[in-house]
């Protein structure tokens, strides 16, 4: 019985520790962050800003919440948390610049596209175009949105649409 000769001082400890490690962990609470959530619908093509997200402290998990800068990839619903995935930032050929032309609602970010110059008595003239943000609709109805078109193509370009003698053509996959 050598073992009761001396107090157990070092395993009172260590099992007080062990005790203090297990209280700590069930009653500590859980670690949080901040997460930015939508507050509201969004189409895609839409340019993201403050005004569409709210920030709410969630426990930690592996999902990166993102600050509200490019456009949305996809039609974004309420309440969703804002991810990487959904946010896109089209990548416009360099010299290219930006007209507000007539877009199709449906057009994702960053989609290759075609104008098209209606002439009154000449045939049609075609462009290369890349969609910069999809058409949203305005007072009159109208869905106007930016699209990027080669440096060439600028005057021609702004001028139809002006009049509107301009038409956004994009090839859509599964519509």
């Amino acid at each position: 019985m050598l073992w009761l000769e001396r107090p157990p001082i070092i395993r009172w400890v260590a099992a007080g520790c062990l005790v203090a490690v297990a209280a700590w962990s069930e009653l500590a609470p859980p670690p949080t962050t901040s997460m930015a959530f939508l507050v509201s619908d969004v189409a895609a093509g839409t340019r993201l800003g403050p005004e569409h997200v709210e920030y709410r402290t969630v426990p930690a998990a592996p999902i990166q919440t993102i600050e509200p800068r490019g456009v949305a990839a996809a039609d974004l619903k309420e309440g969703d948390p804002l991810v990487a995935s959904m946010v896109t930032e089209p990548v416009i050929p360099s010299g290219w610049l930006l007209i507000e032309a007539p877009v199709p609602a449906h057009v994702g970010p960053g989609s290759a596209a075609t104008g098209i110059i209606l002439g009154e008595s000449s045939a049609p003239v075609e462009f290369d175009a890349r969609v910069l943000e999809a058409g949203g609709e305005d007072a009159f109805g109208s869905q106007v949105g930016v699209v990027a078109v080669p440096p060439e193509w600028v005057g021609a370009a702004a001028a139809a649409a002006a009049e509107n003698r301009l038409v956004i053509g994009v090839e859509t996959a599964g519509r």
